[in-house]
């Protein structure tokens, strides 16, 4: 069952204290494979879905990181939406241009409370690119949500500086591939422990151990809390991530972390558990 999402497509406005951090220090609810979701065309492929809804659902459940991996169709013609796709391994027919950028601005523009809730694209792989795909995709992001884009040189600022100095800019790209553009941050540094079959007490294990290593400073750092069952399905563990990422004080297991991805991402509490943890974070920054 998909929790009640009144009010979260707004937490981040609403949550006392939050404004003490900066972007690295949140813990922010993601979504794995956030362009893989059942409304996606891949239904022959049951492998590859990991989400019960569409990115624009996910984000309004509260969801603020988007695990993107985007395909390059040079057949398409320049400035068709459909040029950059979003795949798993298949292709989604999911598209940057409209799934998601044209997704963010409806978000925004559709309620002005939301004005302050900050979204991390995480634009993780790549394929069929070469640069001139990535000249491309990025004068495609500056033209649909350029004006939404926070400068990398704001990571060393609290999110009140950046509400304040920087009104209306509320999207972090982080872009796991070197480049030159300005306005990109850093890719995040994702903990994924390699495999795709391995138990949930294997799974908590491995987080156990690099959840204690430190964070580079100022950078983005998810956990890859993901895996498969033995039909080669993504595993719906909710119960466990529930159990695991319980917020109850300031020394819950949830402290440790920073971006949280899962699978069936809307069938667990982790949004609601993040936004309590945050309170605690900001509360021990004083």
């Amino acid at each position: 069952m998909t929790q009640n999402i009144q009010g979260l497509d707004r937490w981040m406005d609403n949550t006392p204290g939050l404004y003490k951090l900066r972007i690295d220090e949140l813990i922010l609810p993601g979504t794995h494979d956030s362009g893989a979701d059942k409304k996606a065309s891949i239904l022959n492929y049951p492998q590859e879905i990991t989400q019960d809804v569409p990115a624009s659902e996910q984000i309004k459940a509260g969801f603020r990181v988007l695990d993107l991996r985007v395909r390059f169709l040079p057949g398409k013609a320049a400035n068709d939406p459909k040029r950059f796709q979003l795949y798993h391994w298949h292709d989604l027919n999911r598209f940057i241009s409209t799934d998601i950028l044209d997704m963010l601005n409806d978000f925004y523009d559709d309620s002005s409370s939301r004005a302050k809730e900050l979204i991390i694209l995480n634009f993780h792989q790549f394929d069929n690119f070469t640069d001139a795909a990535h000249d491309e995709l990025h004068l495609l992001i500056n033209e649909k949500i350029g004006k939404r884009l926070i400068p990398p040189s704001y990571r060393y600022s609290t999110i009140a500086d950046i509400w304040k100095k920087i009104p209306g800019q509320t999207v972090v790209i982080s872009y796991n591939k070197y480049t030159s553009y300005p306005d990109y941050w850093d890719g995040v540094q994702q903990q994924w422990m390699g495999e795709n079959y391995v138990s949930t007490d294997k799974l908590k294990k491995f987080m156990d151990e690099v959840s204690l290593e430190p964070k580079r400073a100022y950078g983005l750092r998810s956990i890859q809390c993901a895996k498969y069952t033995g039909l080669f399905v993504p595993d719906d563990f909710s119960d466990k991530i529930d159990e695991w990422f319980h917020s109850k004080d300031s020394n819950s297991y949830i402290q440790r972390f920073h971006i949280i991805n899962t699978d069936w991402s809307t069938r667990s509490r982790i949004v609601q558990n993040c936004v309590h943890a945050n309170q605690y974070r900001a509360s021990a920054k004083g």
